[in-house]
Formats: structure tokens, sequence, C-alpha cells
């Protein structure tokens, strides 16, 4: 019996350890998440995304005729949005918490965000906001595997 346990009292510290671990990385992400949520709800933002569903704007033309100030804060609402799919692709952000908060306001701003993805890719050549895109196909899926009238 004494010989098992410096084997149990190690087993014990080795599931304390691998638990605090688990909880730190999920603590981790969740500060993480309202770091970028409090960036995704400030001033700019909100306005770069409210200009952006107005959808006021079909193609390049309209989308020139837009204030630089608009064009800027569209601009930055659609990289604040490629940024937060890049760290849900990568696994740094719980995805019930990105998608509950920001599923829905994702897949509308991409719907109204062709314009300016197709203007981007354009003229870049690159494909345009790919986190983005992900972001918004990740939020169609949720919505249906959570909202499915079954």
């Amino acid at each position: 019996m004494l010989r098992i346990a410096p084997i149990v009292i190690s087993s014990i510290a080795l599931g304390f350890s691998v638990f605090a671990f688990r909880e730190g990385r999920i603590r981790y992400k969740r500060d993480l998440f309202l770091k970028i949520h409090e960036l995704m709800i400030s001033e700019d933002q909100y306005r770069g995304r409210q200009l952006l569903l107005m959808g006021t704007f079909r193609d390049d033309n309209s989308i020139e005729s837009l204030p630089a100030d608009q064009r800027a804060n569209i601009s930055r609402a659609l990289g604040a949005y490629d940024t937060l799919g890049l760290y849900l692709r990568r696994g740094y952000l719980i995805e019930e918490d990105v998608m509950t908060m920001w599923g829905d306001p994702a897949r509308r701003a991409w719907n109204a965000a062709e314009p300016f993805v197709a203007r981007r890719k354009e003229r870049s050549g690159l494909p345009a906001y790919p986190y983005f895109e992900y972001l918004s196909d990740q939020a169609v899926r949720w919505h249906r595997k959570h909202h499915a009238s079954g």
C-alpha cells in the first residue's frame, strides 16, 4: 500500500495540473474574446457596420462616392470581422461565444460587403477578407445546427 501512495499522489497532481491548464486556456480564450468584442463595439466599428448594412453602394463607383471617413469606417469594420474570423479559425476563441454574439451580424455584414470584397479582390488580385468569409460560413452552419426546426 505504501508503494502505491506516491503513484496515487502523482496521478492526482497530474490530473489537477491538466484541469488547471484546461481552465486557464478557457479563461484565456474568453479574455481574448472580450478584448475583441470591446473593439467590435467601438464607435467607429459600429459606424462602419451601420454604413455597411445600409447598403447604399452596389459597385466601385458608388463606393468611390462615399466620403473617405465612411469608407475608412467600413474598411475597419471589415478588417475587424476578418480578424475575428482568423482568431476563430485558429482556435484562439470559443466558437459558441463568437457565434452567439457575432454570428448573425457577421452573416448580414458579409452579404452586405459583397461590393467591397469584389473591389478589393479585383484591385489586389488576392482573396479578399478570407477569414471574414470563413466566419460567415461558420455562422451559417452554426445557425442551421442550433436553429433547425426539427
